[in-house]
């Protein structure tokens, strides 16, 4: 596929970010002016209990491609995808956090690889926070190689066909961020071609993460698991 600029969604997941939203959309909003055509800014609110949602009502009241969905209650991060997914508009997307870490400007890093694929990933180059994250990190990958059969990398943003991630989102069982890569692997299996890239990730600087916990990892390693062994059955809805 050759998309030069690309028609594209840009989903930001929000839970309880209100000291980094306006922020977020104000950097995100001058890379979609600046390096898109066609854009949209799809903020999914899961169920957040601050004032994030005032904030991105505020935008969207004065600039139409900002846009709010909102959870009734917090869902979790796959739910949050599911969201975006439905209500994406445009021919690509992509999921950035509401946190601020990636900046929107890194978009750009993948755009110009949508020449010779059809998914785009992306590493990181540079060491996230704590060398304990980064272990951490490594492990989740063997993880996913052993038990889900995951071969790929992915660390940061992704560009995925919407059209394609509609078709994909009711076959997809998992509620954490799992769900990318079960969204990316059953894109692979239906011949869809990937390239990876580099790109920066900076650190917090308001709030705390809500994806680092050891919970949530379990959460995460059950879903692995529970894919892995569907696939090896054939007991998992067909692609």
């Amino acid at each position: 596929m050759s998309v030069s600029p690309p028609s594209l969604s840009i989903v930001l997941l929000m839970y309880n970010e209100e000291g980094n939203i306006a922020a977020v959309l104000d950097e995100t909003l001058a890379f979609g002016r600046a390096a898109l055509g066609d854009f949209e800014i799809l903020v999914v609110d899961d169920g957040g209990t601050d004032g994030g949602a005032d904030i991105v009502s505020g935008y969207a009241a004065k600039e139409p491609r900002v846009r709010l969905v909102s959870h009734d209650r917090n869902r979790g991060m796959g739910a949050g995808m599911r969201t975006g997914i439905r209500n994406a508009s445009k021919t690509w997307l992509v999921f950035n956090a509401a946190d601020g870490q990636v900046a929107a400007a890194e978009i750009g890093k993948l755009l110009p690889l949508l020449m010779n694929a059809d998914i785009v990933l992306s590493t990181y180059e540079n060491r996230r926070e704590t060398w304990t994250r980064e272990l951490v990190s490594r492990a989740f990958r063997l993880y996913l190689r052993a038990v889900a059969g995951i071969r790929f990398e992915l660390q940061g943003l992704y560009l995925y066909p919407t059209a394609v991630a509609r078709e994909l989102e009711p076959l997809i069982a998992a509620d954490t961020f799992f769900f990318s890569f079960e969204l990316i692997e059953r894109g692979i299996e239906r011949g869809l071609t990937t390239a990876t890239t580099e790109m920066t990730c900076r650190p917090r600087t308001k709030g705390a993460s809500k994806i680092f916990n050891p919970r949530r990892i379990v959460r995460v390693g059950r879903e692995a698991a529970r894919y892995g062994l569907a696939k090896k059955m054939g007991s998992r809805p067909a692609t």
